[in-house]
Protein backbone atom coordinates (compact mmCIF):
# COMPACT_ATOMS: atom_id res chain seq x y z
CA UNK A 1 0.00 0.00 0.00
CA UNK A 2 2.49 2.55 1.12
CA UNK A 3 4.74 1.75 -2.25
CA UNK A 4 1.97 2.55 -4.64
CA UNK A 5 1.23 5.83 -2.46
CA UNK A 6 4.89 6.48 -3.37
CA UNK A 7 4.87 5.53 -7.28
CA UNK A 8 1.73 7.45 -7.57
CA UNK A 9 3.56 10.72 -5.88
CA UNK A 10 6.67 10.40 -8.13
CA UNK A 11 4.69 9.89 -11.06
CA UNK A 12 2.75 13.24 -10.62
CA UNK A 13 6.49 14.55 -9.93
CA UNK A 14 7.55 13.55 -12.73
CA UNK A 15 5.07 14.51 -15.04
CA UNK A 16 4.39 17.91 -13.54
CA UNK A 17 8.23 18.62 -13.89
CA UNK A 18 8.39 17.33 -17.83
CA UNK A 19 5.27 19.11 -17.93
CA UNK A 20 6.87 22.64 -16.51
CA UNK A 21 9.92 21.86 -18.91
CA UNK A 22 8.22 21.71 -21.79
CA UNK A 23 6.53 24.48 -21.19
CA UNK A 24 9.62 26.42 -20.71
CA UNK A 25 10.92 25.04 -23.40
CA UNK A 26 8.28 26.01 -25.72
CA UNK A 27 7.91 29.45 -24.01
CA UNK A 28 11.90 30.12 -25.08
CA UNK A 29 10.98 29.07 -28.26
CA UNK A 30 8.76 31.41 -28.81
CA UNK A 31 10.55 34.11 -27.50
CA UNK A 32 13.56 33.31 -29.47
CA UNK A 33 11.60 33.31 -32.72
CA UNK A 34 10.02 36.62 -31.81
CA UNK A 35 13.06 38.39 -31.69
CA UNK A 36 12.92 42.15 -32.86
CA UNK A 37 15.54 43.80 -35.50
CA UNK A 38 17.46 46.87 -33.41
CA UNK A 39 20.05 48.98 -34.22
CA UNK A 40 23.09 48.48 -31.78
CA UNK A 41 25.06 51.68 -31.47
CA UNK A 42 28.52 51.20 -30.27
CA UNK A 43 30.97 53.94 -28.08
CA UNK A 44 33.14 53.66 -31.44
CA UNK A 45 31.06 55.23 -33.37
CA UNK A 46 29.42 51.96 -35.43
CA UNK A 47 26.40 51.02 -36.30
CA UNK A 48 25.06 47.32 -36.47
CA UNK A 49 21.84 46.03 -37.18
CA UNK A 50 20.31 42.63 -36.90
CA UNK A 51 18.43 40.49 -34.26
CA UNK A 52 19.22 41.16 -30.74
CA UNK A 53 19.45 38.13 -28.38
CA UNK A 54 20.36 38.87 -24.15
CA UNK A 55 20.84 35.26 -23.32
CA UNK A 56 23.43 33.80 -22.04
CA UNK A 57 25.21 36.84 -23.91
CA UNK A 58 24.15 39.88 -25.77
CA UNK A 59 24.52 38.54 -29.44
CA UNK A 60 22.93 40.51 -33.22
CA UNK A 61 22.07 37.56 -35.48
CA UNK A 62 22.65 38.60 -38.97
CA UNK A 63 24.19 41.42 -38.39
CA UNK A 64 24.42 44.56 -41.23
CA UNK A 65 26.70 47.43 -40.50
CA UNK A 66 26.28 51.07 -41.62
CA UNK A 67 29.01 52.66 -43.82
CA UNK A 68 30.08 55.59 -45.29
CA UNK A 69 32.50 55.14 -48.57
CA UNK A 70 34.92 57.36 -49.67
CA UNK A 71 33.00 60.09 -51.65
CA UNK A 72 30.26 60.22 -49.01
CA UNK A 73 27.58 57.60 -49.99
CA UNK A 74 25.91 55.67 -46.69
CA UNK A 75 25.74 51.75 -47.30
CA UNK A 76 24.83 49.08 -45.24
CA UNK A 77 26.92 45.76 -45.57
CA UNK A 78 26.36 42.08 -44.29
CA UNK A 79 28.41 40.91 -41.82
CA UNK A 80 28.65 37.70 -43.18
CA UNK A 81 29.95 39.26 -46.76
CA UNK A 82 33.43 40.63 -44.99
CA UNK A 83 36.22 39.69 -46.74
CA UNK A 84 37.62 37.36 -43.73
CA UNK A 85 34.06 35.12 -44.09
CA UNK A 86 32.66 35.55 -40.54
CA UNK A 87 29.83 33.76 -38.79
CA UNK A 88 26.03 35.21 -38.75
CA UNK A 89 26.97 36.57 -35.38
CA UNK A 90 28.47 39.34 -33.49
CA UNK A 91 29.04 38.96 -29.88
CA UNK A 92 28.88 42.27 -28.20
CA UNK A 93 30.66 43.46 -25.29
CA UNK A 94 27.95 45.34 -22.71
CA UNK A 95 30.31 48.03 -21.93
CA UNK A 96 30.97 48.84 -25.75
CA UNK A 97 27.49 49.15 -26.45
CA UNK A 98 26.38 53.30 -26.33
CA UNK A 99 22.69 52.18 -26.56
CA UNK A 100 20.17 49.84 -28.73
CA UNK A 101 16.92 51.36 -30.44
CA UNK A 102 14.61 48.53 -32.05
CA UNK A 103 13.56 48.99 -35.75
CA UNK A 104 10.08 49.34 -36.74
CA UNK A 105 8.89 46.35 -38.74
CA UNK A 106 8.44 48.67 -41.93
CA UNK A 107 12.42 49.74 -41.41
CA UNK A 108 14.23 49.36 -44.89
CA UNK A 109 16.77 48.08 -43.05
CA UNK A 110 14.88 44.74 -42.38
CA UNK A 111 13.77 44.52 -45.92
CA UNK A 112 18.16 44.91 -46.78
CA UNK A 113 18.48 42.15 -43.85
CA UNK A 114 15.57 39.95 -45.69
CA UNK A 115 15.62 40.51 -49.44
CA UNK A 116 19.17 42.43 -49.84
CA UNK A 117 16.89 45.45 -51.50
CA UNK A 118 15.95 49.45 -50.59
CA UNK A 119 12.96 51.01 -52.26
CA UNK A 120 14.12 53.35 -54.90
CA UNK A 121 14.39 56.32 -52.07
CA UNK A 122 15.77 54.64 -49.27
CA UNK A 123 19.22 56.94 -48.99
CA UNK A 124 17.06 60.35 -49.80
CA UNK A 125 17.85 59.91 -53.51
CA UNK A 126 15.05 61.04 -55.61
CA UNK A 127 12.61 58.42 -56.83
CA UNK A 128 12.15 58.18 -60.42
CA UNK A 129 9.22 59.92 -61.98
CA UNK A 130 7.18 58.48 -64.62
CA UNK A 131 7.52 60.07 -67.80
CA UNK A 132 4.56 60.62 -69.85
CA UNK A 133 3.93 58.59 -72.52
CA UNK A 134 4.83 60.61 -75.79
CA UNK A 135 2.38 60.27 -78.40
CA UNK A 136 3.63 57.21 -81.79
CA UNK A 137 4.85 59.90 -84.33
CA UNK A 138 1.64 58.69 -86.43
CA UNK A 139 -0.56 60.31 -83.41
CA UNK A 140 1.66 63.36 -83.56
CA UNK A 141 -0.43 66.70 -84.84
CA UNK A 142 1.47 68.39 -88.01
CA UNK A 143 3.86 70.83 -86.25
CA UNK A 144 3.01 74.54 -87.38
CA UNK A 145 6.40 76.88 -88.51
CA UNK A 146 6.65 79.47 -86.26
CA UNK A 147 9.45 80.95 -88.26
CA UNK A 148 8.29 83.42 -90.37
CA UNK A 149 8.92 83.17 -94.56
CA UNK A 150 10.38 86.82 -94.26
CA UNK A 151 12.26 88.68 -91.66
CA UNK A 152 10.37 90.97 -89.98
CA UNK A 153 11.85 94.77 -89.12
CA UNK A 154 10.18 95.77 -85.92
CA UNK A 155 10.76 99.60 -85.61
CA UNK A 156 10.23 101.54 -82.25
CA UNK A 157 9.94 104.98 -81.56
CA UNK A 158 12.23 105.78 -78.68
CA UNK A 159 11.65 108.53 -76.30
CA UNK A 160 14.05 110.55 -74.75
Amino acid sequence: MINNKIIKVSLIIITILIVFSLMALLFFYILRGRQNHVAVFLNNGMVYFGKLSTFPRLKLVNPVYFQIDQNGNPSLQKFNDAFWQPKGVIYLNKNSVAFIAPLKNTSPVINFINQQSFPPAFWGQPQAQPQPQQPLPSQQPPVQSQIPSQPQIIQENIVE
